[in-house]
């Protein structure tokens, strides 16, 4: 169906575009139901310059208290066309509007599911006239659609059929701008939508089709240079908070001056997000962010022989760089320092000796044993065996976890894309190239053990 409608509408309206949308479906779940009708209004300005509706085939049976509150049938629907074959025209009349439904989360959920259904997304600006309403009546408890109808006397044929009450909530702006004034209204809808500023130097529209997944983001300066690196598990939501003009911090006021471009790395999930952003950081140094720690830097603590002083290896000094090539290695530590302060701390809690640890060069007691922090073992009070015992106990939570699988392992995340990991190394996703940073990385280590422990299920044996 494609006409204008016969009334005036919206005579005063700010210039925004907007899709005013409703769904019949066949139950609540966007993940089981599905649409069994769609209608649509679009609004430019102060003129409804279309409206579009259709029944959709959903492809399993309207339950029949369905059937009988929206007048749908499976008759009705048996000769309609799919969603699928709907969406080119769907996609085409909601581009680039602002998405408007009583209850939105409903009819964005739905939409966006259907659009999943046909391996494609959706995604837009939300505006929810239940929450426009409560913003603006905040001393009304209902906030219904038939409340909507009664409280401000909208006219409304074809109740529960999706065009007749897609028609209603434009009468409900409509009557909004001649009872309120203007500038109330625009400003709470502007709050609700919580649109961001496009920076000065970024394209137009770069903001508006980002995705709804997880993934990596980087800002580019004007010479090509990395502004800022960020992970996020909805990409859209996140890049986009950057530039609210009402929660901007003071890095984020300078990437508005400062962001020429914008480049996306769409992940399965969000260990591959966190994964990603870490290399990412790490290889390129962008400038706003905070520097994850050097490989150069990294240590490991390796106790010796009762009565030697445990050693403190580097990462880059073992062979191949490989921590699992060296037995009973305890960490890892971002510097030397990190690990002597760990010493010192389990030296404090196991009333160690800070000579036999490393801590302390003089001779005769040590500072703990001075203070009566230390068992003795400098001034021959104690053996080194029984030190060293306590040495072992103390280290113990900070042992380097041995590969806990027979050899590499599939990461599955969300998505069909999923993660090739082997000896805490993550080499690649199965649908994309390798990075090349193939070697033991310290971040990841503790990134992949904590994610082991907890969700041992995900990793599948290759």
């Amino acid at each position: 169906m494609n006409a204008p409608l016969q009334e005036p509408l919206l005579p005063r309206i700010p210039m925004r575009r907007f899709a005013f949308i409703d769904l019949e479906t066949t139950g609540v779940s966007p993940s089981v139901d599905r649409i069994t009708e769609i209608g649509i209004v679009l609004v430019d300005g102060d003129s409804t310059i279309q409206e579009w509706s259709s029944l959709v085939d959903p492809g399993i049976p309207i339950p029949s208290e369905i059937q009988a509150l929206t007048g749908i049938t499976n008759d009705m629907v048996r000769n309609a066309p799919s969603f699928s074959q709907l969406l080119p025209g769907i996609a085409q009349l909601l581009e680039g509007r602002i998405f408007v439904a009583h209850n939105a989360r409903f009819d964005y959920g739905f939409i966006k599911a259907e659009f999943r259904r046909c391996h494609d997304r959706f995604s837009a600006d939300v505006l929810c006239t239940v929450r426009l309403s409560r913003a603006l009546f905040p001393q009304y408890d209902s906030h219904r659609l038939d409340a909507l109808i009664s409280r401000h006397q909208l006219q409304a044929s074809d109740r529960h059929r999706a065009l007749g009450d897609a028609r209603v909530l434009v009468r409900f702006f409509d009557r909004l701008w001649q009872q309120e004034a203007i500038e109330h209204v625009d400003q709470t809808i502007s709050q609700l939508l919580k649109q961001p500023a496009t920076p000065p130097h970024l394209a137009l529209g770069a903001l508006d089709k980002l995705p709804e997944s997880p993934g990596v983001y980087t800002f580019v300066g004007a010479t090509g240079q990395p502004l800022y690196v960020g992970k996020a598990l909805n990409l859209r939501e996140r890049i986009r908070s950057h530039f609210y003009a009402d929660s901007r911090n003071a890095n984020d006021a300078r990437l508005v001056a400062e962001v020429h471009a914008l480049e996306i790395d769409v992940t399965a999930g969000e260990f591959g997000a966190l994964v990603r952003e870490m290399q990412a950081i790490k290889r390129v140094g962008p400038l706003h962010n905070i520097a994850l720690r050097k490989r150069e830097s990294v240590c490991f603590i390796k106790p010796v022989e009762p009565g030697q002083t445990p050693k403190i290896l580097k990462l880059i000094d073992l062979p191949d760089g490989d921590p699992l090539r060296e037995s009973e290695l305890y960490g890892p530590f971002g510097s030397r320092a990190s690990a002597r302060a760990a010493l010192a701390a389990v030296g404090k809690s196991q009333r160690l000796c800070d000579r036999a640890s490393g801590l302390w060069a003089r001779e005769g007691a040590c500072f703990s044993r001075q203070v009566n922090r230390c068992a003795g073992l400098c001034t021959g009070d104690e053996t080194a065996q029984a030190h060293h015992a306590r040495l072992l106990v103390g280290l113990a939570p900070m042992r380097f976890a041995p590969w806990p699988f027979d050899g590499p392992v599939v990461l599955i995340e969300r998505d069909p894309e999923s993660g090739l990991v082997d000896r805490w190394i993550f080499d690649r996703w199965r649908t994309i190239e390798s990075t090349g940073e193939n070697a033991f990385d310290p971040d990841l280590y503790k990134l992949l053990h904590r994610r082991i422990k907890r969700t041992p299920e995900k990793f599948l044996p290759v």
